[in-house]
């Protein structure tokens, strides 16, 4: 019994991995918005936040193909 335990925790890991989403992918963004924006700072957590929406939504296009 211990045994399939184990083998659920295992897959759940597996599942929350695949489930993440690479910061470096999503600083990339973050910049090109920046950058789209005129370099004009004041605007870094709303340029990481709309990164990790495009991120997640380019992931979900790809899952659906």
């Amino acid at each position: 019994m211990a045994r399939g335990i184990g083998l659920r925790t295992k897959q759940s890991v597996q599942t929350q991995a695949s489930s993440a989403i690479d910061d470096g992918e999503v600083a990339r963004v973050a910049y090109e918005l920046f950058e789209r924006r005129g370099r004009k700072d004041g605007h870094n957590l709303e340029d990481w936040l709309e990164a990790e929406r495009i991120v997640w939504a380019r992931r979900a296009g790809r899952a659906r193909r």
